[in-house]
C-alpha cells in the first residue's frame, strides 16, 4: 500500500481504497486501538476487559468482548482486510498486518532509515526521512479514544520516539545550515520547555552561524540566566562552549545563588484590628502547594484594603521563599496599568531579559506561568480595576499565591473573596488611640466616640482625623468632634497631607457609568436611613436605570445591602462619608432641577401613602378622598403596598416623617399636610404619638390660616391624639374647630368624623347627654354622605353611651345594627370594635361567658390585622374579666402582656390602668409587696398625666395596704 490502512498516530483511522472506513462504536474502536498498539502481538481478553471497563467489568464482559470483536471483524472484512488477519486464540486475540499498513510501524521504519542515512553522512537524505516519519503524525496517539492506563507504557514509548525524531531533525537541519526555519522552531519549543540546554545550544549556534551574533549573545545570556534562576546551576559544558565562542572569551564560571525577590512596600507600624480577616487570609495562603491560591479583598474606598493585603503579605513572607512581587495596578486612577506591561515588569523581576520577553500578551502570560510553575512566589496586585486586568497575571500551577485588592467585586475571578467593610468600633478606637496617644483616649472617651461616629469608623477617615489631631497641640478631641459634626463641612476636615477622603470618593465616582452616577447622587438627598430600591427609582424616574445603577454601586462597594425588610425588599445604605460627597454633588446641581426632583419624589410618596392608608383595616382618620393611581416607577410598588399596607408604612415610617419635614422646609405646606393626614391612621394603629403630634403641629404652624379641608383634617386628627393623652379641653377645641371648618365647606363626612371625636370627649368626661347628641348628629351626617363605614362607627358610639349608663337593653339594637353594617361592608376592624362593646353588654347582663367569647373574637380579628394597640386593649379587657371571675393565673398572664405592649407603644393612660389592675390582682392573692409595686407604678403614671381623680383612687388602694 502507498498509505497505511491503519492509523493510531492521531485519531484512530481505517482506510480502504483511499476512503475512510467506519468501525463500530467506542467499544469496538477501543478493541482495535489496543490491538494496533502491539500489531502482531497477543492481546488477552483480561487486558481488553480492563481497557473497556476501567471501573469494573460487568458479568457479561467476556461475551461482550466477543460481540465487539465480531463487529470489528465484519468492519475489517468490508475494508478489504483478510478475515484471518484478526485471529481468535484461547484467551485473547492477535491482529496480523503488514508493516506498511500501520502508521506506527511505518514511522519506526522511516526512523531506522533516517538513522542509517545519518550514520552514512547523508544529512540531506536523513532530513527527508525524519520529516517523512514525523509527517505521519496527525496529533496525539489515539487522541479520540478515552485514555486508559493499559495503553500508557506503549504510548510513552511512541511519544519518546517522536521527541527523539524531532530533536534529530533539528540537529540535522542545523548541520545543513537551514537556519531561518530552525530558529523559529527552536524559539517555539523553548517557550514550552525553557530548561532544555540542548535546544539553547542549537539556538545560539544557529544564530551565530547565520551571522546574527548580537542575538546569539542575548540568547546565551538568557539561557544562562534561566538556568541560574530556575535550577541554580551554570550551563553545561556544550552550551558554555558555544557561549564562549559567541562572546569571544571564556565565560566566567561562577556559582549562582538564587536571591529571593522582595518588592513589598513597608508595613504600617500601627496596623490595628482586622483579626478575623487576617486569620482567614493566612489560612488560605497556607494551602498554596500543588496548586496556586488567589485571594481577592474588595471594599469601599478608604476601608484599608491595600494596607491589609500588604500587612498580610509581610506576615506570610516565610511561606514563599522564592520571593514576593508587588504591583500597583492603578485601579481607578489615571495611570491604570495594562496587563501586558505588568507582565513585562514581573518577568524582569524573575530574571528574564528584555529581548526574551515576548510581544504578545498571551505569550507573556504563558512565559510568566512557566517561570512560576516550580516556585513559591507571593504576588500582591494592589488596586485592581477588575478581573480582566488580573486574570492574565495569575499563575497556572505550582505553589505560588496571589493577593488582590480592588474596590470592585470580581466574582468571575477564580479566587477566595473577602469583602472588607468599616472597622469595628473597638478597632477604630484602638487605631485612633495609636495615632493621638492613649492618654487623650482615656480622658476624652465620650468625645472620641463622637469623632469615630463622624468618621463612620472608616479606617482612612480615622487615620486622617487622628493625624490632624496629633499635629494640632491646641486642639482637644472635643474640638475635632465639633468640626466633624457638620455633615456639609465634614469632608473638609478629613484631609491631611496626601490623605483625603473626598479624593478617594471622587476617584470612585469619576469612573461610574451615568446610571450608577445618578444613583450615587440620589443617595446625597437621602438621610442616613437604609433605602429600598423603589425609592431610588422614584428619584431617578426610571426603574430600570435605578436597578442597573444599584448593581454597579454594589459591585464598586459604594453602597451595601444592609438587610431585607418585612416586604422582602432589599435595603441599601451608603457610608455617611460617601453620602457627604454625594450631597456635595447634588448641591452643585441647578436648584430648579433639584426642586423638580424633590417634588416628584414627594408626590409619589403621598400617592403611595394614600394607597397604603386606603388599604388599611381602618381609615377613619383619612378624609382627603380616594387615592389616584401613581404613575412611573411608583406604580411598580403599588401591589406590594396595597397587599401589606401596615408593613410598608412601618418600614418607611422614618422616611415618610422626614418627607413631611422636608416639604415644609421647601415651603410645600399643602403637600406636607396631605402626607401628614394620610399617616395619622397608621400612627393611631401603632401608637406613634410623638410622630403624630410633631407632624401635625409642624404643618398647622406652617399654615397662614386654618381653613380648608387639609386644616380641618389635621385638627380632627390632632383632637383624637389629645383625647388619647387625656388633654380633654385641647381635644374638644380641636374637634369643634375642625367641625366648623368642615361644616363651612359642606363636607358632610369630615363634619361627621369631627362630631364623633367631640362626642368621645364628652363620653369620657361623663357628659353623656352631650355625647349622645354629638353621636346622633354624626350618624345623620354619615347617612347623608352615604358612608356606611361611618354609620357603623356612629351606631357603635351611640351604644357606648347607653352602656355607660348601665342600660344594656337600650344599647343592644344599636350594637346589632353596628355589627350588621360592619359585616355587610367588610370592615373587620370596626367589627372587632363593636364586639368589644357587645362583650360589655354581656357583662352588664351577667353573662361572663358571652363576654369572653366576644372578646376572644375581637382579639382574633385585631391579631389578624396586626393592630397591636387595639389588641392590647382587648387583652386588657379579657384580663379584667378573668380577674373578676377569680381566674388569677389567666388574668396575670393577659395583663402582663398588655402592660408590655402599652409601655412599648407609649400609651401611658392604658399603662396606668393595667398596672392598677395588676396591683388589684396581687392584693387579692396575698402578694402585697408586688401589689404595692404595681400601685406605685400606676400612681406615678396618673400623676404625670395630671389625672387627679384616677390618682386619688390608686392612692387610696395603696393606703389600704399599710
Amino acid at each position: 500500500m502507498g498509505e497505511p490502512a491503519f492509523g493510531i498516530l492521531g485519531p484512530l483511522q481505517v482506510w480502504a481504497s483511499g476512503a475512510p472506513v467506519r468501525v463500530g462504536g467506542p467499544k469496538p474502536r477501543a478493541v482495535l486501538g489496543t490491538l494496533l498498539l502491539q500489531p502482531g502481538g497477543f492481546v488477552s481478553v483480561d487486558l481488553l476487559t480492563e481497557v473497556l471497563w476501567p471501573g469494573g467489568a460487568p458479568r457479561s464482559a467476556v461475551a461482550n468482548v466477543r460481540t465487539y470483536v465480531r463487529t470489528l471483524r465484519q468492519a475489517l472484512t468490508e475494508a478489504g482486510v483478510p478475515t484471518e488477519a484478526l485471529k481468535t486464540e484461547a484467551s485473547g486475540y492477535t491482529l496480523d498486518v503488514a508493516s506498511g499498513d500501520v502508521d506506527l510501524l511505518l514511522f519506526e521504519q522511516r526512523l531506522d532509515r533516517a538513522r542509517n542515512e545519518c550514520e552514512a553522512g547523508d544529512d540531506a537524505a536523513a532530513l527527508r526521512s525524519y520529516e517523512s516519519a514525523l509527517g505521519l503524525w496527525r496529533g496525539g496517539v489515539l487522541q479520540d479514544l478515552p485514555p486508559t492506563v493499559v495503553w500508557d507504557p506503549a504510548i510513552t514509548r511512541i511519544e519518546e520516539l517522536r521527541s527523539v525524531a524531532v530533536d534529530k531533525c533539528l540537529e540535522t537541519r542545523l548541520r545543513l545550515g537551514e537556519f531561518v526555519p530552525l530558529v523559529a522552531e527552536l524559539r517555539s519549543r523553548l517557550t514550552e520547555d525553557p530548561l532544555r540546554e540542548d535546544l539553547w545550544r542549537m539556538l545560539v549556534q544557529a544564530l551565530r552561524d547565520s551571522g546574527r551574533t548580537t542575538e546569539a549573545r542575548s540568547a546565551y545570556a538568557e539561557a544562562e540566566q534561566t538556568l541560574a534562576v530556575e535550577l541554580g546551576i551554570e550551563p553545561s559544558e556544550p552550551l558554555r562552549a558555544v557561549g564562549e565562542e559567541v562572546n569571544g572569551y571564556a565565560a566566567r564560571r561562577r556559582t549562582t545563588e538564587r536571591t529571593p525577590v522582595c518588592q513589598l512596600p513597608m508595613d504600617v507600624p500601627d496596623f490595628t484590628g482586622r483579626a478575623a480577616e487576617i486569620a482567614a487570609l493566612e489560612r488560605l495562603l497556607s494551602t498554596a502547594g500543588r496548586q496556586p491560591v488567589v485571594a481577592a479583598v474588595s471594599g469601599p474606598p478608604g476601608c484599608g484594603k491595600s494596607t491589609l493585603v500588604v500587612h498580610v503579605a509581610h506576615r506570610v513572607r516565610e511561606a514563599f521563599p522564592d520571593g514576593q512581587l508587588f504591583v500597583d495596578l492603578g485601579g481607578l486612577g489615571e495611570q491604570r496599568r495594562e496587563p501586558s506591561a505588568v507582565l513585562a515588569e514581573m518577568l524582569r523581576a524573575l530574571g528574564v531579559i528584555d529581548s526574551a520577553i515576548p510581544v504578545e500578551l498571551g505569550e507573556r502570560a504563558a512565559l510568566f506561568r512557566s517561570r512560576l510553575a516550580q516556585r513559591r512566589f507571593l504576588i500582591v496586585l494592589d488596586d485592581a480595576a477588575g478581573s480582566a486586568q488580573v486574570r492574565p497575571l495569575l499563575p497556572g500551577t505550582g505553589g505560588s499565591a496571589v493577593l488582590v485588592s480592588s474596590r470592585r467585586r470580581m466574582p468571575e475571578l477564580p479566587a477566595y473573596h473577602s469583602d472588607l467593610g468599616v472597622m469595628e468600633r473597638d478597632d477604630a478606637r484602638a487605631l485612633f488611640g495609636a495615632i493621638v496617644g492613649p492618654d487623650r483616649l482615656r480622658t476624652q472617651e465620650a468625645d472620641t466616640d463622637r469623632v469615630l461616629a463622624g468618621c463612620g469608623s472608616l479606617p482612612l477617615a480615622v487615620r486622617i482625623a487622628g493625624a490632624r489631631l496629633a499635629n494640632r497641640a491646641g486642639w482637644t478631641v472635643s474640638t475635632l468632634a465639633d468640626f466633624l459634626n457638620d455633615e456639609r463641612g465634614r469632608l473638609d476636615q478629613l484631609q491631611t497631607g496626601e490623605l483625603e477622603v473626598r479624593a478617594s470618593a471622587e476617584l470612585s465616582y469619576r469612573h461610574l457609568p451615568e446610571p450608577a452616577a445618578k444613583v450615587f447622587r440620589v443617595f446625597g438627598e437621602l438621610g442616613g436611613e437604609a433605602a429600598a430600591g423603589w425609592l431610588i427609582a422614584l428619584a431617578m424616574g426610571r426603574a430600570d436605570e435605578a436597578a442597573a445603577g444599584l448593581e454597579t454601586l454594589l459591585d464598586e462597594h459604594l453602597v451595601e445591602v444592609v438587610g431585607t425588610d418585612s416586604l422582602g425588599l432589599h435595603r441599601y445604605r451608603m457610608h455617611d462619608l460617601l453620602r457627604c460627597y454625594a450631597r456635595e454633588l447634588t448641591d452643585s446641581e441647578p436648584a430648579a432641577a433639584r426642586r423638580a426632583r424633590g417634588l416628584r419624589i414627594l408626590d409619589d410618596l403621598i400617592a403611595l401613602t394614600r394607597v397604603a392608608n386606603s388599604a388599611m383595616p381602618t381609615r377613619f382618620l383619612g378624609v382627603l378622598g380616594e387615592p389616584a393611581p401613581p404613575e412611573g416607577p411608583a406604580a411598580e410598588i403599588v401591589p406590594v403596598v396595597r397587599d401589606k399596607p401596615v408593613e410598608w408604612l412601618e418600614t418607611e415610617r422614618r422616611i415618610l416623617v422626614s418627607a413631611v419635614e422636608s416639604a415644609l422646609r421647601h415651603g410645600e405646606v399643602s403637600r406636607a399636610a396631605d402626607l401628614a393626614v394620610e399617616l395619622a391612621g397608621f400612627f393611631d394603629m401603632r401608637g406613634y404619638y410623638d410622630d403624630w403630634l410633631r407632624t401635625h403641629r409642624l404643618v398647622l404652624d406652617a399654615m397662614p390660616v386654618h381653613s380648608g379641608v387639609r386644616a380641618a383634617a389635621l385638627l380632627r386628627n390632632l383632637g383624637q391624639l389629645h383625647l388619647y393623652q387625656d388633654r380633654y379641653d385641647d381635644a374638644l377645641a380641636s374637634f369643634d374647630r375642625s367641625r366648623a371648618i368642615f361644616s363651612g365647606l359642606g363636607h358632610l363626612y369630615g363634619e361627621a368624623v369631627a362630631a364623633v371625636g367631640a362626642g368621645s370627649v364628652h363620653r369620657v368626661v361623663g357628659r353623656l347627654d352631650s355625647a349622645l347628641t354629638e353621636f346622633t348628629d354624626a350618624m345623620h351626617c354619615f347617612a347623608k354622605a352615604g358612608d356606611r363605614h361611618g354609620e357603623a362607627v356612629a351606631h357603635n358610639a351611640i351604644a357606648s353611651v347607653w352602656l355607660e349608663r348601665q342600660e344594656p337593653d337600650a344599647a343592644a339594637p344599636w350594637l346589632d345594627e353596628a355589627l350588621a353594617i360592619s359585616c355587610d361592608v367588610g370592615d373587620r376592624h370596626r367589627e372587632a370594635q363593636v364586639r368589644r362593646r357587645i362583650a360589655v353588654l354581656h357583662e352588664l347582663r351577667g353573662e361572663p361567658q358571652g363576654a369572653h367569647r366576644e372578646l376572644e373574637r375581637a382579639l382574633g380579628i385585631f391579631d389578624d390585622l396586626a393592630d397591636t394597640h387595639c389588641a392590647a386593649y382587648v387583652q386588657q379587657s379579657i384580663g379584667e374579666l378573668c380577674l373578676r371571675q377569680g381566674k388569677a393565673g389567666e388574668a396575670s398572664a393577659l395583663l402582663v402582656g398588655a402592660l408590655a405592649v402599652q409601655q412599648q407603644l407609649g400609651d401611658r393612660r392604658a399603662e396606668a390602668s393595667v398596672a392598677c389592675l395588676l396591683g388589684e390582682l396581687h392584693r387579692t392573692t396575698g402578694r402585697e409587696r408586688t401589689a404595692r409595686r404595681y400601685f406605685h407604678r400606676s400612681l406615678s403614671t396618673w400623676r404625670r398625666l395630671d389625672a387627679r381623680d384616677e390618682a386619688e383612687l390608686v392612692d387610696a388602694k395603696l393606703r389600704s395596704l399599710r
